[in-house]
């Protein structure tokens, strides 16, 4: 467990998993880890304030993956890497690129063979 400080706040301990989840969040975003990991402690406030706290507790049950973990450090491996792309390939048939200017383009499409 890592231990965050929140400004003029008290001490919380985090789970490393969710830390290292919560650091990139808030790179991509462009936060703190603190800022992150407060917004998304909001975000579940506004959750539970709006919705039933049964439907809450189906929403966790039915979204509960104990795997989970062992899944999202499998992306940081070449052989995850590489399902991800072989699984993305299959299921999405149009390809991109970058083209000269920069922007993302539309370079083809894959071809799809028939199930027989």
């Amino acid at each position: 467990m890592l231990q965050s400080v929140m400004a003029n706040g008290i001490p919380v301990r985090l789970s490393e998993a969710l830390t290292v989840r919560a650091r990139v969040a808030a790179e991509q975003q462009d936060r703190s880890l603190t800022e992150q990991v407060e917004h998304w402690a909001r975000l579940g406030q506004a959750v539970e304030d709006a919705v039933l706290a049964a439907t809450v507790q189906r929403l966790k049950a039915r979204s509960h993956d104990a795997d989970l973990g062992k899944r999202l450090e499998l992306v940081t491996t070449d052989e995850g890497r590489a399902k991800a792309a072989a699984l993305i390939r299959a299921r999405n048939p149009i390809r991109h690129g970058i083209g000269p200017g920069g922007d993302v383009v539309q370079i083809g499409r894959a071809r799809r063979t028939k199930k027989r």
